[in-house]
């Protein structure tokens, strides 16, 4: 049956495989391999692991119950593919896998988001078996992918599948050095080309054997049996190996094998965890859960490209970095406590702890074993800051303080007090303990107590001779005292350091050949003798990230043996290796870039290299890592910028409002003193709408738009502004004219105010004229008609002359006063319209007052009112006063004016 399925290039995947090995390198013998271990929590409870395979990056993959788990060495990520528990796992690329699982078996490929996406190539899902076939293991033969299940071998080759029956029943398949063997369960060993089986042998004695692996050695074939050790190949003739490694694994019962390197392997078992051993048969290491694996039962293996051999436990999963220089010998069975100090004397090793003095054969540290077994000296219990070797003599500094430590047994040195540590100077020993320094000076074959020091007081936890003389002290919470000690041992020339001259937490007195220095977790501070002061700089002295627990002020390791130095921790304590210095070179290791996050304030999206990222999102996170490599640092710079950014732990980057654009991020990472090529990510940024290509087009229509406009506004604005020029000067002439117009009227109005004033005058006069006259007329003819009379009746009735006469005398007088009459009445009628305002606004006014007023107002003087009122001048000036008041005249304002306006 076909398969259709995109064709790899083994060929490119050799090339770009250059795992790595450590044939050159020789594993520790002491101690346990620092461990790292992962609950099923962290791996999102995908629960048992069944196999395990690292790709070129390395990135590791594991088979698991739920499905296929992903671990870069931060991240874990988790995929779903077949329906059942997934069983085996090969690793093809950085992008291209294989996996089996419960009757079913296919391939995992990274889509554009870079995501893996599984497609099935079983060819019998729909059809019903009486067995259902589990595909345990998956190998390559060259090109072709090999998927074994108990039942069948099913060849992946050319995008066609190719089955072959088992002869009875497979137990296991094997691939040894580009051969594959495969176990039957009764017929024996077979060998498969990829074409056809080929039966190399039965069991030895006829017996079957459950087979766990197979590995060549110079001797041949070496077959790793689950129950029964090991057995050699060669010749065709079996012979069982009678060591003790085939005999620990006898009994150990091997579920996994992995070869690694040139020399080494490893056995996970059921019953006691793993076994680590060379080609000689020779047990390296033995794992436990009493040396801190989470159960003795491991059921999957790989030697990943990281140095780390990676083991799927019962429960959980365990990584041993085989690589590191450092070996570990915690205390997870609570036989000794942490450990403070150590010395190694006469073939024994001494460790000093919080619970006391322990002691064990240097031999004995090797890791062959199941447990270390650590002896506590008698009467040393309690906690043990230092040990030193003075002159042959193991001294002890303890809480009780200074004891020497003689066959087995301790011995109480002067004072009780606490010691912490213990420099011999010339014939004395200088303690520095709790309080101060004890000086102990030598009595034959014993040290005696002699002073304390002066001027030396604290917790002094460090000392330290520079030259002859001179000596350092540290005293935690106070600071650093150098001292140049005379022959009397007195300290003289102090200079006085305090504690917050130093930066950084647990200041650490450190001597070497450039000097004194003291170093703290941020700085090293270097004593210069001609300043008599320190220079700062960054610490280099760091211990690796990958170790937890050390104890604080921890910066070194200390000196214990020609190959190993000493940690102290909480959990027990470590063994540094002193192998010779990698010399650095091209790294094997790079820079995988695991996520792309485009976002902004309100939401977040992942792109992959080549999605134009949109411009609303221009901030991008970019995640990165040395996949499963401890102690790396990273570097980035955006485009080709001749500066690279500071070296840093942190495996992701930010930048911020990009404009748009293409951009190119490159990355490189550095492990100790090895930096790797940089690694290159473009990515495009989406120009804003207002500057994309239909913005643009819209912009030089609306610029053409806009030239068109301006070019008819401007035409438009020059024939407004001619007629509003010729308008504006219509309108001056207009406002001229009316100009003109306006000064006529005054002229006109002036000259008629001037008739009007010259009439007003002439008026008057003539009104008082005529009205003297008309009355002088009246007077002189009604009294000469009315005389006529008088004089005609006296003249004919001479008795009644007398009488005549008197009523000629009356008619004088009321004819005066009938003319007077007829003057008011004429006054009267000239200003009825006057005197008919002043009755309205001024009721009060009488007929006396109005016509006071109206003298007034034709402009009769006083003297002429007087007369015509017949009354005397100052009488009319109290009647024009009178008038004022009724007229609510202030006293600015004169009648004259005031009638004139009314």
């Amino acid at each position: 049956m076909s398969v259709l399925l995109q064709k790899f290039s083994w060929c490119a995947v050799l090339l770009l495989c250059g795992i790595q090995v450590i044939s050159a390198q020789v594993l520790p013998e002491k101690g346990v391999p620092l461990i790292r271990n992962f609950t099923p929590a962290q791996y999102h409870h995908k629960g048992k692991i069944w196999d395990i395979d690292a790709a070129p990056n390395g990135i590791v993959y594991m088979a698991s119950d739920k499905g296929l788990v992903e671990f870069d060495g931060t991240t874990w990520n988790s995929f779903k593919g077949s329906k059942g528990v997934t069983r085996s796992l090969l690793v093809a690329g950085d992008s291209l896998l294989y996996t089996g699982s419960d009757l079913d078996f296919g391939v995992w490929k990274k889509n554009g988001l870079q995501h893996f996406e599984y497609t099935s190539l079983y060819p019998f899902q729909d059809v019903v078996q009486e067995v259902s076939e589990e595909f345990w293991e998956i190998h390559r033969i060259k090109d072709d992918i090999v998927f074994v299940s108990s039942q069948n071998i099913y060849v992946y080759k050319s995008r066609q599948i190719i089955k072959t029956p088992a002869p009875h029943r497979f137990s296991g398949s094997f691939s040894v050095r580009g051969a594959l063997y495969l176990a039957d369960e009764k017929l024996g060993l077979y060998t498969f080309d990829g074409f056809a089986l080929r039966k190399v042998s039965d069991y030895p004695d006829k017996v079957a054997r459950r087979i766990a692996g197979i590995y060549q050695d110079s001797g041949g074939l070496v077959v790793v049996t689950r129950d029964s050790g090991l057995y050699r190949y060669a010749s065709g003739q079996w012979s069982r190996l009678n060591n003790d490694l085939s005999e620990a694994l006898r009994m150990a019962k091997v579920f996994r094998f992995e070869p690694f390197g040139d020399d080494y392997l490893a056995f996970g078992t059921v019953m006691k965890g793993l076994y680590i051993a060379d080609k000689r048969g020779k047990i390296i290491h033995h794992i436990n859960k009493y040396k801190g694996l989470p159960s003795n039962t491991v059921l999957s293996m790989h030697y990943g490209p990281a140095g780390k051999l990676w083991l799927g436990m019962d429960y959980g999963v365990s990584a041993l970095s085989l690589e590191s220089r450092f070996t570990t010998f915690y205390d997870y069975r609570g036989d000794f406590g942490a450990g403070h100090a150590a010395l190694l004397k006469d073939g024994t090793f001494y460790l000093g702890t919080n619970q006391g003095l322990y002691r064990s054969p240097w031999q004995a540290l090797d890791n062959n074993r199941e447990f270390f077994d650590f002896q506590l000296v008698p009467g040393a219990e309690g906690q043990v800051w230092t040990l030193e070797n003075i002159a042959g003599n193991l001294f002890m500094g303890h809480d009780r303080g200074l004891f020497k430590v003689q066959a087995g047994n301790v011995e109480k040195v002067g004072s009780p007090e606490g010691v912490w540590t213990i420099l011999p100077f010339k014939n004395h020993l200088l303690a520095g303990n709790y309080n101060g320094i004890s000086i102990f000076e030598k009595s034959g074959s014993s040290w005696v107590f002699l002073k304390k020091m002066d001027l030396i007081a604290g917790s002094c936890n460090q000392l330290i001779l520079e030259g002859d003389n001179i000596l350092w002290i540290n005293i935690p919470n106070f600071g650093v005292i150098r001292a140049e000690l005379d022959a009397q041992l007195f300290p003289r020339d102090r200079l006085i350091f305090p504690q917050d001259t130093f930066q950084g937490n647990d200041p650490f007195l450190l001597k070497d050949e450039a000097g004194v220095h003291v170093v703290t977790d941020r700085y090293t501070y270097t004593f210069r003798v001609a300043d008599r002061n320190f220079i700062k700089k960054e610490t280099s002295l760091k211990m690796p990230t990958e170790i937890e627990g050390l104890l604080s002020g921890t910066f070194k390791p200390r000196p214990l043996h020609d190959d190993y130095d000493f940690c102290p921790s909480n959990s027990g304590f470590l063994l540094r290796h002193r192998m010779p210095a990698d010399t650095p070179g091209k790294a094997n290791f790079w820079v995988v870039f695991r996520q792309i996050e485009a976002f902004n304030t309100d939401q977040s999206v992942t792109v992959h290299p080549g999605m134009e990222v949109p411009s609303g999102l221009n901030n991008l996170k970019i995640d990165f890592i040395v996949p499963n490599r401890d102690d790396v640092l990273y570097q980035f710079r955006l485009d080709d910028s001749d500066s690279w950014s500071a070296w840093t732990a942190d495996n992701s980057a930010k930048f911020i409002d990009l404009a748009g654009g293409d951009y190119t991020i490159q990355v490189r990472a550095k492990i100790g003193d090895t930096v790797t090529d940089a690694q290159a990510i473009s990515i495009q940024v989406a120009a804003p709408w207002h500057r994309s290509w239909p913005a643009l087009c819209a912009y030089l229509l609306m610029a053409v738009m806009l030239v068109f406009a301006a070019q008819f506004w401007k035409k438009h604005s020059l024939e407004k502004q001619k007629r509003h020029l010729v308008l504006q000067e219509k309108n001056a002439l207009q406002q001229q004219a009316e100009a003109h117009r306006q000064e006529i009227l005054l002229l006109e109005q002036e000259r008629l105010q001037t008739q009007y004033d010259s009439l007003k005058k002439n008026l008057r006069s003539k009104t008082i004229e005529l009205a003297k006259q008309a009355r002088e007329n009246e007077e002189k003819n009604r009294l000469l008609l009315s005389l006529k009379e008088k004089c005609a009746t006296a003249q004919e009735n001479p008795s009644l002359f007398k009488i005549k006469w008197k009523e000629m005398e009356r008619l004088l007088e009321s004819y005066i006063k009938a003319d007077d009459q007829i003057f008011e009445m004429q006054l009267d009628e000239l200003h009825q319209e006057f005197f008919k305002k002043l009755k309205t606004r001024f009721p009060g006014l009488s007929e006396h007052d109005l016509r006071l007023c109206a003298y007034l107002k034709i402009g009769v003087d006083s003297k002429e009112i007087a007369e015509i009122l017949h009354i005397q001048p100052s009488s009319f000036y109290i009647s024009r006063s009178r008038l004022r008041k009724k007229l609510e005249l202030k006293a600015d304002e004169t009648l004259y004016d005031f009638l004139n306006n009314i």
